[in-house]
């Protein structure tokens, strides 16, 4: 996903010599006019940075920054606030105000952008950050609560499987079954566990995608027939892909997980697609979509948390799995849905040099 950049200023040169400078460098540039209308886009939008001029109409700078940073979802958000005020006092109020940085007019271009650059870069690192300490933080929690299921979960499904072979009146068996069903749901989750522990680094070396793609496709295949479900799993992938970093077991799982959402989402009988594609800069994709039950809104905002599930069996970790191994390799994964029509799990890959495509994909 490009970065995405906000810029709020009255004047109409310097909207468009921002936006043109942003846009050619391959960011997602909005545009807004003063306070108010800044304050309206940014939940709309979700900027990843703000440019903010100071002396605008019918809200300033200054007044829309407060705001900004009044509220729990915009409070770390970075701006840059630009101003043709030069005077050490007012670029002492913006930073007071929480400006991560401050620019004079008359500004250079490559001024600008290079800050922003940098911002964005430490707006990354902070969040890897977050989510590292988040994420371990989850780990050693899941693990206490893991060890203390593992031991009377093995007992109760070998009683429930002792009962079932003995039992003959019919509906005790059903009962029987019932909990052994259960106890193999539980037994998964901590399958689960334990492979989200084994995840914590990945080891990149260079690597053929489509092989890591092959793995992860049989391994579908045959929970598919587990599953007892209709699924035809269908592959069309570049010949001869460029050599990617990759660390091929890990990323071998992440595919695979997003395989098995999308067994998941199938009712009965469906069908699985998975691609991969070049792109105009120097990334692939690879792109997973079924036409399984979908998602809502309010499922999406949280598919890559942990323990979240919408219709979906499981553990409920997954995507959280698949999230961190695609950020190991660089990547970014994201997910668009539709309730009763199918997933689409787009998995980008940073490459170092890619041929350009004879016929480019357009993202």
């Amino acid at each position: 996903m490009r970065p995405r950049i906000l810029i709020v200023d009255d004047e109409d040169v310097n909207l468009v010599l921002l936006s043109a400078k942003f846009e050619r460098v391959g960011y997602e540039v909005e545009k807004a006019r003063d306070g108010i209308e800044a304050l309206q886009k940014v939940p709309i939008f979700a900027p990843d940075l703000i440019i903010l001029d100071v002396m605008m109409p019918r809200m300033d700078g200054y007044e829309t920054l407060r705001r900004l940073k009044s509220r729990e979802e915009t409070r770390y958000l970075p701006v840059i606030m630009l101003t043709g005020k030069a005077e050490v006092e007012d670029k002492v109020l913006g930073l007071e105000v929480g400006a991560e940085d401050y620019i004079s007019k008359p500004y250079s271009l490559q001024e600008v952008a290079a800050r922003v650059k940098s911002l964005l870069r430490m707006r990354a690192l902070q969040t890897k950050l977050r989510e590292t300490e988040k994420m371990a933080a989850l780990g050693e929690m899941v693990d206490g609560i893991a060890h203390e299921v593992r031991n009377p979960l093995t007992a109760i499904g070998g009683m429930a499987r002792r009962l079932y072979e003995h039992e003959t009146d019919p509906q005790h068996r059903e009962y029987a079954e019932r909990i052994i069903k259960s106890v193999e749901r539980l037994e998964r989750m901590l399958h689960r566990v334990d492979e989200y522990k084994t995840i914590l680094v990945s080891t990149l070396v260079k690597g053929d995608i489509n092989n890591v793609i092959a793995g992860a496709v049989r391994d579908a295949g045959e929970f598919v027939d587990n599953e007892g479900k209709e699924i035809t799993i269908k592959t069309e992938l570049m010949p001869q892909p460029p050599p990617m970093d990759m660390d091929a077991g890990n990323l071998r799982v992440a595919v695979f997980n997003v395989l098995q959402n999308s067994v998941e989402a199938i009712e009965k009988k469906g069908e699985i697609k998975i691609e991969t594609k070049p792109t105009f800069d120097n990334t692939m994709l690879l792109v997973v979509s079924d036409n399984g039950c979908g998602m809502g809104k309010d499922d999406l905002r949280t598919i890559f948390n942990p323990f979240q599930t919408s219709k979906f069996q499981g553990a409920g970790l997954g995507l959280t799995i698949a999230y961190r191994i695609i950020q190991d390799h660089g990547g970014e994964i994201t997910v668009e849905s539709t309730p009763g029509k199918g997933t689409v799990v787009t998995m980008r890959f940073h490459l170092p040099s890619l041929p350009r495509p004879a016929t480019p994909v357009k993202v």
